[in-house]
């Protein structure tokens, strides 16, 4: 008897002290897309159908919202200086075929993206969605010119920390098929979170502060952003793997009114083979005071995951 009381004061002193114990998490879909609630609170929506203004800027296949530790939304959609931006997003400026310009996918204009399928699964504290995504082209009577496959997996990694990671496959479906990024000294284009910037909002990587710039700045493979997003969180760390991205440019940073990115591959357009796959991986850690030696640590699990 003296046994089970004490294994039962051990069990429920474990479980509040290690509140990861008693999470629960569940996906919940509707005709618009997907939701991942952790304990019955929104973490993230992915869009599966299409979204616009007015008719304008219609887009899909996005991350809106996502939300801070204490569930307030972090990422904007349908910003006022920028209509385009939207959540997390990941496009180019540039799309061609054969040579000819058929859409501007950053600026939603002559694509469709067309979300065929999707797959959900929970298993061991970690929740994916998978997409399977076609890139159509009204121009072209809506052939889609390029597949995609994304995986969208959260976890929680501490109590004060969670992690959205993203593994995207680009595959292209017709020959010729080339993609760039704005068409300016910036080149920005890829893996790029449009985040509601508090005014205290300041940059680092792991060797200290970041200053933005107007045009790419060099940095390591992650930066952070910290700032008051909400009272229960301080931290955004995106992360990327810039030696495996072609054409690397740096990161474009911005303090307001801006998305962030890790820009690819530049104003000048890259190819993309038929049948080929170009792969992009990221995550996103969302966390309350970690140190620049922490976040290097999720890094260096991220980098060395696959």
């Amino acid at each position: 008897m003296k046994n089970l009381i004490l294994f039962s004061l051990c069990y429920i002193l474990f479980t509040f002290s290690n509140p990861l114990q008693s999470q629960t998490l569940n996906f919940e879909k509707n005709k618009e897309g997907i939701w991942l609630k952790e304990n019955g609170n929104p973490r993230f929506f992915y869009r599966m159908t299409t979204k616009s203004k007015g008719g304008e800027y219609p887009r899909a296949n996005y991350i809106h919202p996502l939300y801070s530790l204490d569930g307030e939304p972090l990422t904007e959609d349908f910003p006022e200086d920028h209509y385009h931006h939207r959540g997390i997003f990941w496009t180019w400026h540039q799309l061609y075929v054969d040579g000819i310009r058929v859409a501007d996918p950053w600026l939603c204009e002559g694509i469709s993206w067309e979300v065929k399928s999707t797959n959900t699964n929970i298993n061991d504290g970690k929740a994916i969605l998978e997409a399977h995504v076609y890139w159509e082209i009204p121009q072209l009577e809506n052939q889609a010119v390029l597949k995609e496959k994304v995986l969208i997996s959260y976890e929680r990694l501490e109590e004060n920390v969670y992690a959205l990671s993203f593994d995207i496959d680009l595959q292209a479906l017709v020959d010729n098929l080339e993609i760039g990024g704005s068409e300016d000294a910036k080149g920005y284009g890829g893996f790029s979170p449009r985040i509601d910037l508090p005014e205290n909002i300041r940059f680092s990587d792991i060797n200290g502060n970041v200053m933005p710039q107007n045009l790419a700045v060099q940095a390591g493979p992650w930066i952070n952003l910290s700032g008051d997003f909400s009272p229960k969180t301080n931290g955004i760390t995106i992360m990327g793997e810039p030696e495996k991205l072609p054409s690397f440019q740096g990161w474009i940073l911005r303090s307001a009114k801006s998305m962030q990115n890790m820009a690819f591959p530049g104003r000048k357009p890259i190819k993309i083979p038929k049948g080929k796959n170009l792969n992009i991986r990221n995550r996103i850690l969302v966390h309350k005071n970690l140190t620049s030696k922490e976040i290097e640590k999720y890094y260096q699990q991220f980098s060395n995951k696959k």
